[in-house]
């Protein structure tokens, strides 16, 4: 009894040298045209970047960037303004003037199709307790408030105020014996905040 011979492979193709070159054609030609656009999008950038600072004083420095995409404006200073901010300040609180911290800052981005973001920052500091100052702002702020967060364990009391585009905190906490109060107003929208 014989036995049949067992199956043999179906003989592969060589592989054509122009297939192979013409794929190493495409690889090269795609990492080519991605290093170009990186290349012109960088000098475009750079071209269409330009940033400016300015010390007017001392205690303000003003960071401006024009991008193709918007303007940046960041400024660091001593003195945002109540109007700034949109908030009481505490009577006889002190701006911090400690350099290691963020005294204040402002920051306006202006963006396409009118879309702008403002951001002020101010820390102050009182010798009043934080009890004191907490009721101060309970009463200040009133109805205003629309959300209130007090941490027990570090004492830290945190009033949040939301309506429209704009968002405000009042960030206070107990500091050498004193009181430490941080305030913020974030503004997103198409108008001007007031």
């Amino acid at each position: 009894m014989g036995s049949s011979p067992p199956p043999s492979e179906p003989s592969r193709k060589p592989l054509d040298k122009h297939i192979v070159w013409a794929a190493l054609l495409v690889i090269v030609f795609i990492i080519a045209s991605g290093i170009f656009m990186v290349w012109f999008g960088l000098r475009l950038l750079s071209r269409g970047v330009h940033v400016q600072v300015t010390e007017s004083s001392p205690t303000r420095k003003v960071v401006t960037v024009k991008t193709p995409v918007g303007d940046f404006k960041i400024a660091k200073e001593q003195n945002v303004s109540d109007f700034q901010l949109g908030l009481p300040v505490y009577p006889g609180a002190t701006r911090v003037k400690n350099p290691q911290d963020d005294n204040s800052v402002s920051l306006a981005f202006n963006l396409p199709d009118q879309i702008n973001l403002r951001i002020a920052v101010a820390k102050f500091d009182t010798p009043d307790p934080l009890e004191k100052v907490r009721q101060f702002y309970k009463q200040q702020l009133g109805g205003e408030v629309t959300s209130l967060a007090e941490t027990q364990s570090s004492g830290k009391t945190v009033f949040e105020i939301k309506y429209g585009e704009q968002k405000k905190v009042v960030s206070l906490r107990p500091q050498d014996g004193g009181t430490r109060i941080d305030l913020v107003r974030i503004f997103h929208g198409r108008a001007e905040p007031n």
